[in-house]
């Protein structure tokens, strides 16, 4: 069993879902973590383009920790399973070999840490994203 991950640079963004009730708390947790570029437009699909690149900051992994995530959009609440696509699509590109540096995959993952009583809007909203949820409205 091995619970160490194997050499290389680990980029670990870690992120309050308390500080992210809605859109604009969302962009600048990531914008800040992740110290996105000047250019970041601050809306849904400038966030996923930004998480698809990271070349600003290279890593041969990327770790997204979202504590408090129970929190996560709470003032716009129609808006969580856009924002988890969002994450599952970051999650895919990475996945995905094709123009990555060497042709390898690059493991990029999510947790959302809750409490355990505090797991049942987040598994509905992953339901919802599961099912075909588009991005949230600009």
């Amino acid at each position: 069993m091995d619970f160490l991950p194997s050499t290389g640079a680990t980029f670990v963004g870690r992120l309050d879902g308390a500080q992210m009730a809605d859109a604009d708390g969302v962009f600048e947790q990531f914008w800040d973590r992740f110290k996105f570029p000047d250019y970041f437009g601050w809306n849904w699909h400038a966030l996923s383009d930004c998480l698809r690149d990271l070349h600003w900051t290279r890593a041969d992994r990327y770790l997204v920790v979202i504590e408090n995530s129970s929190s996560l959009l709470s003032g716009v609440p129609e808006d969580l399973a856009g924002f988890l696509s969002v994450l599952k699509e970051v999650v895919e590109h990475w996945r995905n070999p094709h123009m990555k540096p060497g042709g390898v995959a690059i493991p990029f993952t999510v947790l959302l840490l809750c409490e355990p009583d505090e797991v049942g809007p987040l598994q509905a909203a992953l339901t919802r994203m599961e099912s075909g949820v588009e991005l949230p409205a600009e």
